[in-house]
């Protein structure tokens, strides 16, 4: 059947997985589906230590005096993958929808996120893809082959070497067309054992291929299944079984199954003995993504509100997590009548807030672009804090860059009983000052902003971690706000990788106005603009120091290169 034109404008309004092999071989590029970034945005070598930061009580003053460390290869990582409703929901589609759905917040603290659903080729839909880019989040599509169908399509690639490139190509040309960086092959079928050898050599050209179109922002994971026998039995460690697959590859993704004891000999599916596994290669130890379901099927800790026992443990032997289903705190938010219970923002923040120790909380590189010829301002970062959420509609390609170090503190928020009573009282670390989080508009009714509380006069709110070096260049910071009162009692004020606070220059409204015209003209909210000249210091943070105690909301944050 020829399809109409209009048949296949409404196809290409939403994003579909590739169910079988014909529609796997049949794929080609038709319409572009995702819009070029607006600036290019990468992630910075540079990080915070979660647990570091933590214990020194979130505060700016320490956070400006110690620079951010540099990313080694024995730093943990932390991966995402969400699993919800079996995928392809409300974020498939490609223009705004008049229902609700979850949009992930925290996205400083990640290194990975893998699109999850139980279709042979998941592809992630653009939504996704966008806002993993816009914070420098790896992005991955899932392949995966279950029950008689699957290991049917699985042996009818591997009987056949020209097969198996074939789909490694038809993969690569995937990822690349999309925008995403590699897969997480996951076989959740047997393999007849003379073929074993067939889907190793599949699993090392994937990973070339991969690597070959990205370098080393590729990676292609292993799910902990199948065996190299063939037979379908989880590990929930890395052995002799399971450790070919890991060698062909970028990393594995361990089952949810594994012990941690704390004392004696390993037991069997022991983390210990995952590690052990590697004998003198200890620097792979971050290639294992320990698995945390935070449904808790057969998880350490129960999942849920308790997902950081199982981190905890994890990060003893220094290995990295694989968080699965993090849309947990908004499915189990949901009633009878899938109406979103004003828990929600509150489970959510908690979520992610009792993890933190655990989290390495990344800054994003901004590039100045002091040698491309222009004399014109050069706008290099704006945001408006959109969350792809507001009260009526759900688009994830409306979201902008998130605040690196989101916090809802749980003194200054009213916050319901549900709360108290899954995460139990403040404890005498958690003495933060304020709350930085972006609105949450199903339940503030409000249009999408920043919102920041604080106590105290003259406190200092961290906003963003960034690479940013001026190289002499003068760089203008320009906030916006509905109040005009947030704007005229906060300053912008930054540190360096130096460990020194710089302030920046208060603009009057005409000098601002002279600078940037088009922007200054075409904003309905209040503007303010701050200056920093001559600055040959690399900028890590951006903070926002309120003169008076109680509640600000910021629309937007604009950078400049002059």
């Amino acid at each position: 059947m020829i399809r109409t034109q209009e048949a296949r404008l409404c196809e290409s309004m939403e994003c579909r997985p590739l169910k079988n092999l014909e529609e796997l071989f049949s794929w080609c590029p038709d319409v572009e589906l995702i819009q070029e970034q607006k600036f290019d945005i990468t992630r910075s070598k540079k990080y915070l230590d979660g647990k570091e930061w933590k214990n020194n009580n979130q505060d700016w003053t320490w956070l400006v005096k110690h620079p951010l460390k540099l990313h080694s290869k024995a730093k943990p990582r932390t991966l995402v993958c969400h699993d919800m409703m079996g995928g392809y929901i409300e974020d498939r589609f490609l223009e705004p929808v008049q229902q609700d759905s979850y949009s992930l917040l925290h996205w400083s603290g990640l290194d990975v996120f893998i699109y999850f659903s139980h279709n042979f080729i998941t592809i992630p839909p653009p939504g996704w893809i966008s806002a993993a880019k816009m914070h420098g989040v790896k992005i991955l599509g899932t392949i995966i082959t279950e029950w008689k169908e699957g290991k049917q399509i699985l042996e009818n690639i591997l009987r056949d070497e020209k097969k198996i490139d074939e789909f490694v190509d038809q993969c690569a040309s995937i990822a690349s067309f999309y925008g995403f960086q590699g897969w997480l092959l996951n076989i959740e079928n047997e393999v007849e054992w003379t073929l074993v050898p067939y889907l190793l050599e599949l699993v090392k050209k994937l990973t070339e291929r991969t690597h070959q179109d990205y370098g080393d922002e590729g990676m292609v994971l292993w799910y902990d299944s199948v065996t190299i026998e063939g037979k379908l039995r989880w590990q929930n460690e890395v052995n002799i079984m399971n450790k070919p697959f890991l060698d062909s590859c970028d990393g594995i993704f361990l089952n949810y199954g594994w012990r941690a004891p704390d004392c004696g000999d390993p037991s069997p599916h022991s983390l210990v003995r995952s590690v052990s596994s590697l004998g003198d290669n200890v620097s792979r130890r971050t290639d294992i993504f320990v698995g945390v379901d935070v449904f808790g099927r057969g998880c350490l800790g129960g999942g849920g509100l308790h997902c950081d026992l199982a981190m905890h443990k994890i990060r003893e032997q220094g290995l990295s997590t694989a968080i699965f289903a993090p849309g947990w705190t908004y499915e189990s938010s949901l009633n009878e009548d899938k109406v979103l219970s004003e828990d929600y923002f509150e489970k959510e923040h908690l979520f992610w807030d009792k993890l933190r120790p655990y989290l390495n909380f990344h800054a994003i590189c901004i590039p100045i672009d002091k040698d491309d010829g222009s004399t014109e301002p050069k706008l290099i970062f704006e945001t408006s804090f959109h969350c792809g959420r507001e009260k009526t509609s759900y688009h994830l390609l409306s979201m902008q860059p998130q605040p690196s170090l989101p916090i809802v503190d749980k003194h200054l928020k009213t916050i319901s009983g549900s709360w108290r009573r899954e995460g139990g009282p403040p404890t005498p670390s958690d003495k933060s000052q304020y709350s930085c989080h972006t609105t949450d508009p199903q339940s503030d009714n409000e249009v999408p902003s920043l919102t920041i509380q604080v106590q105290q006069a003259n406190t200092t709110v961290p906003l963003f971690l960034m690479d940013l070096a001026p190289q002499g260049s003068d760089v203008l910071f320009v906030l916006s706000s509905e109040s005009k009162d947030t704007l005229s009692t906060s300053h912008i004020v930054l540190g360096t990788e130096t460990g020194e606070e710089l302030e920046t220059a208060r603009l009057e409204s005409e000098i601002l106005s002279s600078f940037i015209p088009i922007f200054y003209n075409q904003q309905e909210d209040q503007v303010q603009g701050f200056l920093l000249q001559n600055c040959y210091d690399t900028i890590e943070k951006i903070g926002l120091r309120l003169d008076s105690p109680g509640n600000s909301s910021l629309s937007t944050l604009a950078i400049y290169r002059l």
